[in-house]
């Protein structure tokens, strides 16, 4: 009985040592990140068009050319076909600022990897990929911004 428990001892042992051992890799550093933010609020561009195109388990999504005025989304069309996009549909894409808050958050969580290409003149992210958890599958989160106009 007493190797079991030895034994039991030495996983429980093992499993903290990996959790606490475990490691937030951020690959964008938080700093970029912040200094892109303000970048991006200091523009003061509240009407904008972009295409977006995102990769997450997200039912119905499919790449858009998203109109945001006043900094909400007020419609968008898919890119194959220009056919409007649902109402059910619409109401899930995110604008700028939004994509911007889901960054904020995965930073403060911390998610495990968050990788970013931010735009040089205005500061909004151009492609984003956050894996909050490399142990689950299918959580992570993809957005790859083009076509910006404002």
């Amino acid at each position: 009985m007493r190797h079991f428990k030895n034994f039991g001892q030495a996983c429980a042992s093992a499993i903290l040592v990996a959790l606490l051992s475990s490691t937030v890799h951020a690959d964008t550093n938080r700093q970029d990140f912040m200094a892109a933010l303000q970048k991006w609020r200091a523009a003061g561009i509240h009407d904008y068009n972009f295409s977006l195109d995102q990769s997450c388990l997200c039912p119905g999504v499919q790449p858009v050319s998203v109109t945001v005025q006043n900094d909400a989304v007020q419609s968008a069309r898919n890119l194959k076909d220009g056919t409007p996009v649902a109402a059910s549909v619409l109401g899930r894409l995110p604008s700028l600022d939004g994509i911007l808050q889901k960054i904020e958050a995965a930073y403060a969580q911390p998610a495990e990897h968050i990788t970013l290409t931010l735009n040089p003149e205005y500061g909004y992210p151009e492609r984003v990929f956050i894996d909050y958890s490399t142990m689950i599958a299918d959580e992570e989160l993809s957005y790859q911004i083009s076509n910006f106009t404002h």
